[in-house]
């Protein structure tokens, strides 16, 4: 498959970062004593700060919890980072390079804030490495709008929609990126694909090592 760029989500296809997020909210709700379980997280999955925060302040019904909520989570990830622990998925450091050796360009487009992007870059020395990113803060709405991915498309100097590829983990990502009318390849992270992640995804592949293989066919 020839490709002119490609489109990576970050947590969960990037880096290896669900768990934490998950492990820091725990722990955040249970300072707070109320329970948050894996099953209500799932649907955040992809879908940003601003989703998480409207969803549990509908749900929860008082904004400032959720705000020191989110605060004490995030309070709890930036140590662990620090400490080395956030790892790369399998795959995408040969990935990367595979697309630098043939000068394919690919860029980030993450829900998460440019701060804390460049933060996680930084601390596992990959900065500089992507040739395009979009943050939170470059999109009004998170994904499933196709914002974040036409504003990298954009970025990624507006190459034919049908040679360019985008990586994700989650329906969120993929209702995105079939929204902005880009194949998408899932690889999957926690959310194990169903009927609409096979019926609305270019393939499903089960690390981006397979994603490699995949595109050089």
């Amino acid at each position: 498959m020839k490709i002119d760029a490609m489109i990576f989500d970050m947590d969960g296809v990037v880096y290896d970062s669900e768990k934490m997020y998950f492990a820091a909210d725990q722990k955040a709700a249970q300072k707070l004593g109320f329970e948050f379980t894996f099953d209500y997280y799932k649907q955040f999955i992809g879908g940003g700060y601003d989703l998480m925060y409207n969803q549990m302040v509908a749900d929860y019904g008082d904004p400032e919890l959720i705000k020191r909520f989110l605060e004490l989570s995030r309070d709890e990830i930036l140590p662990v980072v620090k400490e080395g622990m956030l790892k790369f998925k399998p795959g995408f450091l040969d990935l990367a390079r595979y697309l630098e050796d043939h000068h394919i360009p690919y860029g980030l487009a993450s829900s998460n804030y440019r701060e804390d992007i460049d933060f996680y870059l930084k601390e596992t020395n990959f900065e500089n490495r992507f040739d395009f990113i979009v943050s939170a803060n470059d999109v009004q709405k998170a994904k499933p709008s196709p914002a974040i991915f036409l504003k990298a498309w954009e970025k990624a100097g507006r190459p034919d929609k049908e040679k360019t590829v985008i990586i994700e983990d989650s329906t969120n990502g993929i209702k995105a990126a079939n929204r902005a009318e880009i194949p998408v390849i899932m690889v999957p992270d926690y959310i194990q694909p169903e009927e609409f992640e096979r019926k609305h995804t270019l393939t499903i592949q089960t690390d981006l090592n397979a994603v490699i293989d995949f595109i050089k066919d």
